[in-house]
């Protein structure tokens, strides 16, 4: 038994090497977004607006205003998606037609991924009242569905089931494969969420059915993925790692990144209920790998893209800027013939001339002065909403580690009152009571609020590690990196003693041990050196 699992670390660490591997290969080669395609793009589109709104064809100007906010929703750019599509749905006050349905469901869609529940539903509840007018099922349809999955993401799951079970009835009218499957799947979603898994099998089994009839197999994937969830939850752990599988391969074979991602999560809580915690903690860290690798990617499509965008309209800023040059140089030269013309009429008109020269020169500084005053009040503002982020990360940050010492101290506390009653006698007491106590234990060390703690903290002190360790002799270990951020923090010793889980006598010899690391002045203290970095 020893003997086998000296052989599997050294077989589990390989294959973290080669995941790990396998990851910075792939982050190499993750594509950018070409920035002339996006200027020329943007271009065109500003042309296309401009050249609309010459004709004053109003129908013109919303459909150019619809492609303005497809391009800023592909680069990233929500915020500007969801203003031009609200410019085009200006032009549809006093209009019912398919083309306002789709601009209120995309209004809406963008507030859903944003998290603005409360504001999708406003609008997919607009979109529903013209699908009506229009009598267009299947637009009606998917705004029900679109409904129920607000409802769902706060917790009226009441709503949500009557809106997804309308949303059905009008599917199923249209006999829609791909609605149904859709459909399907949200209301099985619904009933995992209640705890109903045997319904919530019996409508991802329907959906799957439906997916089966036709090309999605994106939505495939996901609703395999589902139906290996709720098998685990039901207890039917390996009816849930055969449906979790299908789905991986699935999505291996499509290369979807998000479904593969999920699926290793599924996989890795299913071993670890079945006890097999060798193969959960390498789906676990498979999963996490897929899971940086898809966050690396959108963030370097984003910031690609939004540089772009930002050279697009620096360089349209800069055309202008240059046609108005080109519009002031003219204006010079024909001030400069005026001048000569006047000059030889009568030097009476001359001196006029001066004078209402003089006081445009006095209105152009005046103007300019103005300009400087708002520009120092923009800057005022941005400084000042710095400082308030600033402070309520810190706040953030402060709150975190109190809570952290609160749940330490109520951990130590359980865990020392159930080994007080360990003693006493009663069937299998000792041992579910030596099991508890290990598991509480367990949870003081969880790692994942230490992570939480550490991303709050470099939010705020970016720096702060890279001067530690460029100071550092030698390596610094997990625990002393701790210990540094909570002095950072001008924590007492006996406050990080309560969040470390440590005695005081621990934490001075800690402090004994991170000080011999770094070069730090005979006389000077620990705690001042970092709050120096």
């Amino acid at each position: 038994m020893t003997e086998s699992k000296h052989c599997s670390k050294p077989i589990l660490l390989f294959l973290l090497l080669f995941i790990s591997l396998v990851a910075n290969s792939q982050q190499k080669g993750f594509p950018e977004l070409k920035i002339n395609e996006i200027d020329i793009e943007f271009s065109k589109l500003k042309d296309n607006l401009a050249a609309a709104k010459e004709k004053k064809d109003t129908t013109e100007i919303a459909l150019a205003y619809l492609h303005f906010a497809h391009f800023y929703k592909n680069v990233g750019a929500l915020n500007e998606a969801i203003h031009h599509l609200l410019e085009a749905a200006r032009f549809f006050k006093e209009k019912i037609s398919v083309l306002a349905f789709n601009t209120k469901m995309e209004i809406g869609h963008i507030h859903f991924t944003l998290k603005h529940f409360i504001t999708a539903k406003h609008f997919y509840s607009e979109a529903l009242l013209i699908s009506q007018k229009l009598n267009y099922k299947n637009g009606e349809a998917k705004a029900e569905g679109a409904l129920g999955n607000c409802f769902e993401k706060q917790s009226d799951y009441e709503k949500a089931l009557l809106h997804q079970n309308n949303s059905l009835q009008l599917f199923l009218s249209l006999k829609d494969s791909v609605g149904l499957a859709m459909v399907n799947e949200n209301i099985g979603s619904a009933y995992e969420d209640l705890e109903r898994y045997k319904e919530a099998e019996n409508y991802f089994s329907k959906a799957l059915s439906y997916a089966n009839k036709n090309l999605k197999i994106d939505r495939k994937i996901n609703i395999l993925n589902n139906l290996g969830d709720v098998h685990r939850k039901r207890g039917d752990v390996a009816q849930g790692i055969i449906f979790t599988y299908k789905a991986k391969h699935l999505a291996e074979e499509t290369n979807n990144k998000h479904q593969l991602e999920s699926a290793y999560k599924d996989l890795s809580k299913a071993y670890r209920i079945t006890g097999d915690f060798e193969e959960a903690y390498i789906n676990l860290v498979l999963s996490d790998s897929i899971r940086e690798e898809i966050l690396e990617l959108q963030n370097v499509q984003q910031v690609n893209s939004l540089q772009a965008l930002y050279g697009a309209k620096e360089k349209d800023s800069e055309i202008k800027l240059l046609t108005k040059q080109n519009e002031v140089n003219k204006a010079r030269e024909q001030l400069m013939m005026i001048l000569i013309l006047v000059l030889m009429a009568a030097s009476v008109v001359v001196y006029f001339y001066l004078k209402k020269r003089k006081a445009h020169e006095i209105k152009l500084q005046s103007y300019q002065q103005k300009i400087l005053k708002q520009d120092l009040e923009k800057k005022k503002l941005k400084e000042e909403s710095l400082e308030r982020e600033i402070e309520l990360k810190t706040s953030s940050l402060s709150k975190y580690s109190l809570h952290l010492a609160h749940k330490n101290r109520t951990l130590t506390h359980v865990a020392q009152t159930l080994n007080n009653i360990k003693g006493r006698k009663r069937l299998d007491i000792d041992a579910k009571l030596t099991e508890l106590v290990k598991e509480i234990e367990g949870d003081l060390s969880e790692k994942k609020e230490w992570n939480q703690f550490m991303d709050y903290f470099e939010q705020i002190h970016p720096s702060f590690f890279d001067n530690l360790k460029s100071k550092s002799k030698e390596s610094l270990s997990n625990a002393e990196l701790r210990l540094s951020m909570l002095l950072r923090l001008n924590l007492s010793s006996k406050e990080i003693a309560s969040i470390l889980y440590l005695t005081a006598d621990s934490v001075r010899v800690a402090r004994y041990r991170l000080r011999k690391k770094i070069a730090i002045q005979g006389g000077e203290e620990l705690t001042q050196f970092l709050q120096q970095l």
